[in-house]
């Protein structure tokens, strides 16, 4: 049996989850750090495409919230990463069956 780079394996996992790079990662890591404890209990990242961040709700009202403080939650992770990585955040509410 042939072994398959763990770095080969890392990236088709993250292509899978729509993650196109590996500091994108540590978005999902650091979210409650970046956004707090009460919007994280609220929100979660749910993917990376093309350096936008789609960002999942569960409530109208947090919803909101979260799109009011879109730069500066931007602004956070640009400070938490030190790199360009998200472009764009886009909130959406979360579907609940």
């Amino acid at each position: 049996m042939a072994f398959t780079p763990l770095q080969k394996t890392l990236a088709k996992v993250l292509k899978g989850y729509r993650i196109n790079d590996m500091e994108s990662i540590r978005i999902f890591s650091l979210w409650r750090e970046i956004v707090g404890e009460k919007m994280a209990d609220h929100s979660q990242p749910a993917r990376v495409t093309n350096s936008i961040l789609y960002v999942e709700v569960d409530d109208p009202v947090w919803l909101t919230q979260l799109r009011y403080m879109k730069i500066d939650i931007q602004d956070k992770i640009e400070e938490k990463l030190k790199k360009n990585t998200i472009n764009d955040i886009r909130f959406y509410l979360k579907n609940v069956e």
